[in-house]
Protein backbone atom coordinates (compact mmCIF):
# COMPACT_ATOMS: atom_id res chain seq x y z
CA UNK A 1 0.00 0.00 0.00
CA UNK A 2 1.42 3.38 -0.94
CA UNK A 3 1.78 6.14 1.63
CA UNK A 4 2.50 9.70 0.69
CA UNK A 5 3.77 12.49 2.92
CA UNK A 6 3.71 16.08 1.65
CA UNK A 7 7.01 17.93 1.52
CA UNK A 8 8.13 21.48 1.73
CA UNK A 9 5.55 23.38 -0.38
CA UNK A 10 7.03 22.87 -3.83
CA UNK A 11 4.66 22.37 -6.73
CA UNK A 12 5.10 18.86 -8.17
CA UNK A 13 6.02 18.51 -11.85
CA UNK A 14 3.11 18.21 -14.31
CA UNK A 15 1.95 14.72 -15.38
CA UNK A 16 4.53 12.62 -17.26
CA UNK A 17 2.52 12.77 -20.48
CA UNK A 18 3.52 16.41 -20.89
CA UNK A 19 7.11 15.63 -21.90
CA UNK A 20 8.31 13.78 -24.98
CA UNK A 21 10.35 10.73 -24.07
CA UNK A 22 13.96 10.05 -25.04
CA UNK A 23 14.73 6.44 -24.09
CA UNK A 24 12.59 6.43 -20.91
CA UNK A 25 14.02 4.49 -17.96
CA UNK A 26 11.94 1.68 -16.48
CA UNK A 27 11.69 1.14 -12.73
CA UNK A 28 14.71 -0.89 -11.56
CA UNK A 29 14.25 -4.66 -11.25
CA UNK A 30 15.29 -4.73 -7.61
CA UNK A 31 12.07 -2.94 -6.70
CA UNK A 32 10.14 -6.00 -7.88
CA UNK A 33 12.46 -8.60 -6.32
CA UNK A 34 12.58 -10.06 -2.83
CA UNK A 35 15.37 -8.35 -1.84
CA UNK A 36 32.08 22.15 -7.92
CA UNK A 37 31.70 22.03 -11.30
CA UNK A 38 34.89 23.01 -12.43
CA UNK A 39 35.78 24.89 -15.57
CA UNK A 40 37.54 22.93 -18.34
CA UNK A 41 41.23 23.55 -18.79
CA UNK A 42 43.08 23.62 -22.07
CA UNK A 43 44.30 20.08 -21.41
CA UNK A 44 40.68 18.96 -20.77
CA UNK A 45 39.74 20.14 -24.25
CA UNK A 46 42.76 18.42 -25.88
CA UNK A 47 41.95 15.18 -24.06
CA UNK A 48 38.30 15.34 -25.09
CA UNK A 49 39.17 16.12 -28.70
CA UNK A 50 41.65 13.24 -28.93
CA UNK A 51 39.05 10.82 -27.58
CA UNK A 52 36.76 11.57 -30.51
CA UNK A 53 39.39 11.55 -33.32
CA UNK A 54 41.95 9.10 -34.60
CA UNK A 55 45.64 8.84 -33.81
CA UNK A 56 46.71 10.48 -37.07
CA UNK A 57 45.69 13.87 -35.79
CA UNK A 58 47.73 13.38 -32.64
CA UNK A 59 50.79 12.41 -34.71
CA UNK A 60 50.45 15.57 -36.79
CA UNK A 61 50.10 17.63 -33.63
CA UNK A 62 53.30 16.07 -32.26
CA UNK A 63 55.27 16.94 -35.40
CA UNK A 64 54.06 20.53 -35.32
CA UNK A 65 54.93 20.81 -31.63
CA UNK A 66 58.46 19.49 -32.32
CA UNK A 67 59.03 22.10 -35.03
CA UNK A 68 57.78 24.88 -32.77
CA UNK A 69 60.12 23.77 -29.99
CA UNK A 70 63.14 23.79 -32.33
CA UNK A 71 62.26 27.25 -33.69
CA UNK A 72 61.63 28.53 -30.17
CA UNK A 73 65.03 27.27 -29.03
CA UNK A 74 66.82 29.05 -31.88
CA UNK A 75 65.03 32.31 -31.10
CA UNK A 76 65.83 32.01 -27.39
CA UNK A 77 69.55 31.44 -28.07
CA UNK A 78 69.61 34.50 -30.34
CA UNK A 79 67.94 36.65 -27.70
CA UNK A 80 70.37 35.55 -24.98
CA UNK A 81 73.31 36.24 -27.28
CA UNK A 82 72.05 39.77 -27.81
CA UNK A 83 71.69 40.30 -24.08
CA UNK A 84 67.90 40.56 -24.14
CA UNK A 85 66.10 39.38 -20.99
CA UNK A 86 62.57 39.66 -19.65
CA UNK A 87 61.91 41.88 -16.65
CA UNK A 88 61.11 39.87 -13.53
CA UNK A 89 58.92 42.67 -12.22
CA UNK A 90 56.53 42.75 -15.18
CA UNK A 91 52.88 42.38 -14.17
CA UNK A 92 50.69 39.81 -15.97
CA UNK A 93 47.77 41.11 -18.00
CA UNK A 94 44.35 40.07 -16.73
CA UNK A 95 42.39 37.84 -19.13
CA UNK A 96 38.89 38.86 -20.16
CA UNK A 97 36.04 37.14 -18.32
CA UNK A 98 33.15 37.30 -20.85
CA UNK A 99 32.75 34.39 -23.30
CA UNK A 100 34.66 35.00 -26.52
CA UNK A 101 33.27 34.13 -29.93
CA UNK A 102 35.19 32.49 -32.77
CA UNK A 103 36.03 35.93 -34.11
CA UNK A 104 37.26 37.15 -30.72
CA UNK A 105 34.29 39.29 -29.73
CA UNK A 106 33.44 39.16 -26.00
CA UNK A 107 29.68 38.84 -25.54
CA UNK A 108 26.91 37.36 -23.43
CA UNK A 109 25.79 34.26 -25.32
CA UNK A 110 22.52 34.12 -23.32
CA UNK A 111 21.51 37.73 -24.03
CA UNK A 112 18.01 37.94 -25.46
CA UNK A 113 17.25 34.25 -24.87
CA UNK A 114 14.69 32.85 -22.39
CA UNK A 115 17.61 31.49 -20.35
CA UNK A 116 19.04 34.97 -19.72
CA UNK A 117 17.35 35.05 -16.31
CA UNK A 118 18.38 31.53 -15.27
CA UNK A 119 20.83 31.05 -12.41
CA UNK A 120 24.40 30.15 -13.35
CA UNK A 121 25.34 26.49 -13.03
CA UNK A 122 25.11 24.98 -9.57
CA UNK A 123 23.28 28.02 -8.20
CA UNK A 124 20.26 26.87 -10.18
CA UNK A 125 20.15 23.51 -8.35
CA UNK A 126 18.43 24.40 -5.09
CA UNK A 127 16.89 21.73 -2.87
CA UNK A 128 13.75 22.09 -0.72
CA UNK A 129 13.96 21.98 3.07
CA UNK A 130 14.42 18.49 4.49
CA UNK A 131 11.58 17.29 6.74
CA UNK A 132 10.79 13.94 8.30
CA UNK A 133 8.66 12.08 5.76
CA UNK A 134 6.93 8.75 6.40
CA UNK A 135 9.51 6.32 7.82
CA UNK A 136 12.41 8.59 6.80
CA UNK A 137 13.91 10.92 9.39
CA UNK A 138 14.78 14.53 8.57
CA UNK A 139 18.46 13.52 8.52
CA UNK A 140 17.78 10.71 6.04
CA UNK A 141 15.78 13.05 3.83
CA UNK A 142 18.56 15.64 3.97
CA UNK A 143 21.15 13.03 2.95
CA UNK A 144 18.95 11.83 0.07
CA UNK A 145 18.36 15.37 -1.20
CA UNK A 146 22.08 16.12 -1.11
CA UNK A 147 22.74 12.93 -3.08
CA UNK A 148 20.23 14.02 -5.72
CA UNK A 149 21.76 17.50 -5.88
CA UNK A 150 25.24 16.06 -6.46
CA UNK A 151 23.88 13.68 -9.11
CA UNK A 152 22.16 16.53 -10.99
CA UNK A 153 25.35 18.57 -11.00
CA UNK A 154 27.58 15.66 -12.04
CA UNK A 155 25.21 14.52 -14.78
CA UNK A 156 24.30 17.88 -16.36
CA UNK A 157 26.90 20.49 -15.36
CA UNK A 158 30.22 18.94 -14.37
CA UNK A 159 33.06 19.01 -16.88
CA UNK A 160 33.75 15.30 -16.36
CA UNK A 161 30.38 14.28 -17.83
CA UNK A 162 30.25 17.09 -20.40
CA UNK A 163 33.55 15.89 -21.82
CA UNK A 164 32.67 12.20 -21.85
CA UNK A 165 33.54 10.67 -18.46
CA UNK A 166 30.48 9.23 -16.61
CA UNK A 167 32.37 7.63 -13.71
CA UNK A 168 32.15 10.56 -11.23
CA UNK A 169 28.37 10.55 -11.71
CA UNK A 170 28.04 6.77 -11.48
CA UNK A 171 30.06 6.76 -8.27
CA UNK A 172 27.23 8.68 -6.57
CA UNK A 173 24.73 5.85 -7.11
CA UNK A 174 24.10 2.66 -5.14
CA UNK A 175 26.54 -0.06 -6.29
CA UNK A 176 23.78 -2.11 -7.94
CA UNK A 177 22.34 1.00 -9.61
CA UNK A 178 25.61 2.10 -11.19
CA UNK A 179 26.13 -1.30 -12.79
CA UNK A 180 22.67 -1.09 -14.38
CA UNK A 181 23.28 2.39 -15.80
CA UNK A 182 26.89 2.03 -16.99
CA UNK A 183 25.88 0.31 -20.28
CA UNK A 184 23.84 3.43 -21.19
CA UNK A 185 27.10 5.25 -21.88
CA UNK A 186 28.20 2.76 -24.51
CA UNK A 187 24.78 2.53 -26.17
CA UNK A 188 24.25 6.33 -26.22
CA UNK A 189 20.98 6.07 -24.31
CA UNK A 190 21.91 8.41 -21.46
CA UNK A 191 20.54 11.72 -22.77
CA UNK A 192 17.45 11.47 -20.61
CA UNK A 193 19.56 12.09 -17.50
CA UNK A 194 23.09 13.14 -18.58
CA UNK A 195 24.74 15.57 -21.02
CA UNK A 196 27.88 15.12 -23.11
CA UNK A 197 29.24 17.77 -25.48
CA UNK A 198 30.08 17.10 -29.13
CA UNK A 199 32.26 20.13 -29.87
CA UNK A 200 34.83 21.32 -27.31
CA UNK A 201 35.96 24.03 -29.72
CA UNK A 202 32.53 25.67 -29.80
CA UNK A 203 30.99 24.75 -26.45
CA UNK A 204 31.43 27.42 -23.78
CA UNK A 205 31.52 26.73 -20.02
CA UNK A 206 28.88 28.54 -18.03
CA UNK A 207 25.63 26.56 -18.39
CA UNK A 208 22.54 27.93 -16.67
CA UNK A 209 19.69 26.10 -14.99
CA UNK A 210 16.20 26.49 -13.61
CA UNK A 211 14.20 23.77 -11.92
CA UNK A 212 11.85 22.51 -9.25
CA UNK A 213 12.04 19.58 -6.86
CA UNK A 214 9.59 17.71 -4.65
CA UNK A 215 9.74 14.52 -2.63
CA UNK A 216 7.48 11.98 -0.95
CA UNK A 217 7.58 8.68 0.89
CA UNK A 218 6.05 5.69 -0.87
CA UNK A 219 6.06 1.90 -0.66
CA UNK A 220 6.91 -0.47 -3.51
CA UNK A 221 4.63 -3.45 -4.15
CA UNK A 222 7.06 -5.84 -2.44
CA UNK A 223 7.01 -3.71 0.68
CA UNK A 224 10.24 -1.78 0.13
CA UNK A 225 9.85 1.72 1.50
CA UNK A 226 11.19 4.48 -0.73
CA UNK A 227 11.94 8.17 -0.58
CA UNK A 228 11.09 9.39 -4.08
CA UNK A 229 12.56 12.70 -5.28
CA UNK A 230 11.08 14.21 -8.46
CA UNK A 231 13.13 16.81 -10.34
CA UNK A 232 12.25 18.84 -13.41
CA UNK A 233 14.90 21.14 -14.89
CA UNK A 234 15.71 23.21 -17.92
CA UNK A 235 19.45 23.16 -18.66
CA UNK A 236 20.74 25.84 -21.03
CA UNK A 237 24.15 25.40 -22.67
CA UNK A 238 25.99 28.22 -24.54
CA UNK A 239 27.88 27.72 -27.80
CA UNK A 240 30.01 30.01 -29.94
CA UNK A 241 28.08 31.10 -33.02
CA UNK A 242 28.49 33.76 -35.68
CA UNK A 243 28.01 37.14 -33.93
CA UNK A 244 25.43 38.07 -36.57
CA UNK A 245 23.13 35.25 -35.42
CA UNK A 246 19.88 36.26 -33.67
CA UNK A 247 19.47 36.11 -29.89
CA UNK A 248 19.05 32.54 -28.70
CA UNK A 249 20.87 30.87 -31.58
CA UNK A 250 23.87 30.24 -29.28
CA UNK A 251 21.79 28.32 -26.72
CA UNK A 252 20.81 24.66 -26.61
CA UNK A 253 18.05 23.82 -24.13
CA UNK A 254 17.44 20.44 -22.55
CA UNK A 255 14.38 19.93 -20.35
CA UNK A 256 14.21 16.77 -18.30
CA UNK A 257 12.07 15.10 -15.67
CA UNK A 258 13.79 12.54 -13.46
CA UNK A 259 12.49 10.46 -10.56
CA UNK A 260 15.25 9.50 -8.12
CA UNK A 261 14.68 6.84 -5.45
CA UNK A 262 16.36 6.02 -2.16
CA UNK A 263 15.22 2.77 -0.49
CA UNK A 264 14.94 2.65 3.28
CA UNK A 265 18.24 1.17 4.52
CA UNK A 266 16.38 -1.44 6.60
CA UNK A 267 14.60 -2.86 3.53
CA UNK A 268 17.43 -3.70 1.08
CA UNK A 269 20.80 -5.41 0.99
CA UNK A 270 23.99 -3.37 1.32
CA UNK A 271 24.70 -3.18 -2.43
CA UNK A 272 21.25 -1.63 -3.04
CA UNK A 273 21.52 1.09 -0.39
CA UNK A 274 21.82 4.61 -1.78
CA UNK A 275 20.60 6.51 -4.81
CA UNK A 276 18.73 4.95 -7.73
CA UNK A 277 17.33 6.42 -10.92
CA UNK A 278 13.72 5.29 -11.19
CA UNK A 279 12.63 6.98 -14.43
CA UNK A 280 13.76 9.78 -16.70
CA UNK A 281 12.69 11.57 -19.87
CA UNK A 282 13.99 14.59 -21.75
CA UNK A 283 13.40 16.86 -24.73
CA UNK A 284 15.82 19.24 -26.45
CA UNK A 285 15.65 22.46 -28.45
CA UNK A 286 18.20 23.86 -30.93
CA UNK A 287 20.38 20.73 -30.76
CA UNK A 288 21.97 19.23 -33.86
CA UNK A 289 19.99 16.08 -34.65
CA UNK A 290 22.83 14.01 -36.12
CA UNK A 291 25.03 14.58 -33.06
CA UNK A 292 22.08 14.02 -30.74
CA UNK A 293 21.43 10.57 -32.19
CA UNK A 294 25.00 9.65 -31.23
CA UNK A 295 24.46 10.95 -27.71
CA UNK A 296 26.32 14.26 -28.12
CA UNK A 297 25.00 17.80 -27.71
CA UNK A 298 25.89 20.77 -29.88
CA UNK A 299 23.93 23.67 -31.39
CA UNK A 300 22.22 23.65 -34.75
CA UNK A 301 24.62 25.52 -37.00
CA UNK A 302 23.43 28.99 -37.98
CA UNK A 303 24.24 30.27 -41.50
CA UNK A 304 23.53 33.87 -42.45
CA UNK A 305 22.55 33.04 -46.04
CA UNK A 306 20.25 30.21 -44.98
CA UNK A 307 18.69 31.35 -41.72
CA UNK A 308 18.95 35.15 -41.73
CA UNK A 309 17.23 36.48 -38.60
CA UNK A 310 15.71 33.09 -37.81
CA UNK A 311 17.00 30.61 -35.22
CA UNK A 312 17.56 27.24 -36.94
CA UNK A 313 15.39 25.41 -34.37
CA UNK A 314 12.51 27.87 -34.66
CA UNK A 315 10.20 28.86 -31.80
CA UNK A 316 11.17 27.10 -28.53
CA UNK A 317 7.55 27.01 -27.43
CA UNK A 318 7.19 26.25 -23.72
CA UNK A 319 10.42 24.31 -23.24
CA UNK A 320 12.00 27.10 -21.14
CA UNK A 321 8.82 27.70 -19.08
CA UNK A 322 8.54 25.39 -16.08
CA UNK A 323 5.13 26.86 -15.37
CA UNK A 324 3.83 25.36 -18.61
CA UNK A 325 3.86 21.78 -19.92
CA UNK A 326 6.92 20.93 -22.00
CA UNK A 327 6.40 20.39 -25.74
CA UNK A 328 5.25 16.85 -26.50
CA UNK A 329 7.23 16.55 -29.72
CA UNK A 330 10.78 17.34 -30.73
CA UNK A 331 12.42 18.05 -34.08
CA UNK A 332 15.00 15.24 -33.89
Amino acid sequence: MESTTPTDPVDPPPPPAAVAQVNPVQLPDWLRASQTEHQPTGWDRVRFFSARHNGALLLGFGLVLTVLMVVGGVVLVGRVADGVSASASASPTASPTPPVSRVGEPRDLFAGSPAASFAPGEEGVRMPAAKATGPFTAAQVRTALESVRKALIKSRLDTSMLMGDPEPFLALLAPDARERLRPDFTSNSFLRYATRMASPSQWQPGARAAGRISYRATTEEKGIRLLEVSTEFVWAYPFNVDPRAPAGAAVVALRDRVVWQVPHPDDVQASSKGLWLGSAEAITWNADCAQLRDGWVREQYWLAALHGKRIPAGDPGTIFDLGAPAPTTMRC
